[in-house]
């Protein structure tokens, strides 16, 4: 039978995009909201968006070689400018601006990079006006609200081919939560749904769907729950040029780490500039990231969900039979692992012939038992990798 998830539960690392006229500005995504800029202003802007080309084709081979599997567009943010053909506004990229279908250019570069293909979409505008008014009590209003919203969401989903993520966001207005019957978000995803058979939803519009996600800290979901986390490289979406509070390579790849260990996705977020262009320093960090997963892939991608996934040293990972420990704390030449159950290794503690290797370098390990703790030994004094060493272990 067609598991239309496999392939999100498996993929393990996505590459969000926060792009629009915020970037312009340079100073996040939420700029026009918090600066008071009035819309006739912000409108102006769509002069200086305007992307080089070849822009999507950069963004794919950056994914690619960060060893992500998908990615994720806001395809319209809370400002309310599309970057795809609508016949709903001119506030597009094919009218002013651009005059190019950006939406369009994404799909075709990420999808010919052999990625799944997803597309944000903002429940809340701050450019149309039934929005505010909705939000603000005028229910008179929530027709024309949803023939908007619905329109643009069906034209995502008839234009742009196979779409395998719909990634909803921001269904409130300063403080004031849209709830799922105001937009008619079952109706909604169900015409989704019907266009595109295997597309998989999140539950932002209100209504439990294929996924739930977390924003910008680790909370698993209930085994048998899809989820994933997104976060950003640094604090904001959108870019922003003075944000130079960067995680480092070692926390990106613990949290890509935690997420898979629990069964969950990492969405990192990459903000391009105006042109187009992702700043060096996420490049740089993507890279890296890239150079990690292209050995210890085997550890993350595709991993099981495990009901006890912790040691002493770090994490657990399982995939084909074989244990991965990401020793985020590196205990020298020997390592004691007391709580391996029968569930967890696939044979009996204390009996079963287990070999060990460090999959960061290849060096083989030794292994004994004391009791039943597997004591494995012979490893390297000092960590492989500082970010995470793993050690291999198979029956």
């Amino acid at each position: 039978m067609h598991d239309k998830k496999e392939w999100f539960r498996g993929a393990k690392f996505g590459m969000f995009v926060h792009w629009g006229l915020y970037s312009v500005l340079k100073r996040g995504e939420w700029v026009m909201k918090l600066d008071g800029i009035p819309t006739s202003d912000y409108e102006k802007l769509a002069e200086h968006f305007l992307p080089e080309p070849g822009f999507a084709d950069e963004w794919a081979q950056l994914a690619v070689r960060a060893g992500m599997r998908y990615a994720v567009l806001t395809t319209k943010h809370h400002d309310g400018y599309c970057l795809f053909k609508t016949d709903t506004t001119d506030y597009n990229a094919t009218v002013g601006g651009p005059r190019r279908d950006l939406v369009a250019e994404y799909v075709q570069a990420f999808r010919q990079a052999g990625l799944k293909v997803g597309l944000y979409f903002s429940l809340g505008d701050w450019h149309f006006p039934a929005y505010k008014a909705v939000a603000e009590g005028a229910r008179e209003r929530t027709d024309e609200l949803r023939t908007f919203m619905h329109t643009q969401v069906r034209e995502l989903m008839t234009n742009y081919g196979k779409i395998d993520l719909l990634w909803y966001d921001g269904a409130w207005f300063d403080g004031e939560y849209l709830s799922a019957g105001i937009l008619d978000s079952a109706g909604l995803n169900a015409m989704a749904r019907e266009l595109q058979p295997d597309i998989l939803i999140n539950e932002r519009a209100g209504t439990t769907e294929d996924f739930v996600t977390c924003e910008n800290e680790c909370k698993p979901a209930p085994f048998g729950t899809d989820w994933e986390m997104c976060t950003c490289m640094n604090d904001l979406w959108g870019y922003a040029e003075h944000d130079y509070n960067y995680k480092t390579i070692n926390q990106l790849i613990f949290l890509l780490t935690n997420c898979a260990v629990q069964g969950g996705n990492l969405l990192l977020n990459v903000s391009p500039m105006a042109n187009g262009a992702v700043p060096p320093m996420q490049r740089e960090l993507l890279t890296a990231m890239g150079n990690w997963l292209s050995v210890h892939g085997d550890a993350i991608h595709g991993v099981e969900r495990l009901q006890r996934p912790f040691f002493g040293g770090g994490r657990i990972t399982r995939r084909e039979g074989k244990l991965y420990l990401h020793t985020f704390y590196w205990p020298g030449s020997s390592l004691r692992l007391p709580d391996l159950t029968a569930d967890l290794l696939g044979a009996q503690p204390g009996k079963a012939a287990v070999k060990a290797r460090v999959l960061t370098n290849g060096q083989k390990a030794a292994t004994r038992w004391d009791g039943k703790v597997l004591i494995v030994d012979e490893l390297p004094p000092l960590p492989p990798d500082r970010a995470n060493t793993v050690i291999e272990l198979s029956i």
